[in-house]
């Protein structure tokens, strides 16, 4: 068991940190740990830097400002047949909060302008006026696992491949889907920090990366924070219907 590592990228952290996320960064690394896996964090500083693709087994893009896009998108198409084989080989890519658009297609901005991401995601953003702000709690569409963290929103989302089904809050657009996904290329909104707030898809992510590197599983060593999870869900229970804005 001590021999068993993944090696996780994180990405360009100087500008994508809002929001408290590199907590996510520490998730992944502790539950590795109580995993029986170790989780070595290479930070990707510059956006001159090559990504060593071949070494790393998860990319993890926090949330940052559109505006910032526009300096990271040149730096990820420089690099695109690389980045897209490693998409095409189930690497695995997560974006979070409004990083999800750079892999998308185009974002409206509020002043009408266009961002044009990288189209490896189908999807389609419009920068909202008002920055909206809510508790979010989703089912994943793949595994069935309820999700739950809260959600600020500074871009509605159209998707035709969304990662989840919301149960409670915005999620994309207020029409009951969540995030997006293409292969292991997944953009969820939810924040927390996600990966802290959820240990469990933590613990699945890092244990499939694992059975796909090197055809072992981790041990599964509990059920996490449970109860945690069954208060946040009777606190939400128990507040007005969601408005739908």
């Amino acid at each position: 068991m001590a021999d068993m590592k993944i090696r996780l990228g994180w990405m360009y952290p100087d500008c994508l940190n809002l929001h408290g996320e590199r907590g996510s960064v520490q998730a992944f690394e502790r539950v590795g740990k109580n995993l029986g896996v170790e989780v070595e964090v290479h930070r990707i500083n510059d956006f001159d830097e090559p990504i060593p693709f071949d070494e790393l087994d998860l990319l993890l893009f926090l949330p940052g400002e559109i505006a910032e896009f526009e300096f990271i998108r040149p730096a990820l198409e420089r690099q695109r047949a690389k980045l897209e084989k490693y998409i095409e080989n189930n690497g695995w890519i997560i974006a979070v909060g409004t990083t999800g658009l750079l892999f998308g297609g185009e974002t409206v901005r509020e002043d009408e302008s266009i961002f044009r991401g990288l189209g490896l995601l189908p999807v389609k953003g419009k920068e909202r006026k008002y920055v909206w702000g809510d508790d979010l709690h989703f089912r994943l569409r793949d595994t069935k696992q309820e999700i739950f963290g809260s959600q600020i929103q500074m871009a509605d989302v159209e998707t035709d491949a969304p990662l989840g089904d919301v149960l409670y809050g915005r999620g994309n657009d207020a029409k009951g889907t969540e995030g997006a996904r293409y292969k292991n290329l997944l953009f969820t909104n939810c924040l927390g920090p996600v990966f802290v707030k959820n240990p469990w898809w933590t613990e699945d992510i890092i244990r499939k990366i694992l059975l796909q590197k090197m055809g072992v599983a981790a041990k599964k060593p509990y059920t996490w924070e449970s109860a945690s999870f069954d208060s946040c869900l009777r606190f939400t229970k128990a507040k007005p219907e969601f408005p739908i804005k």
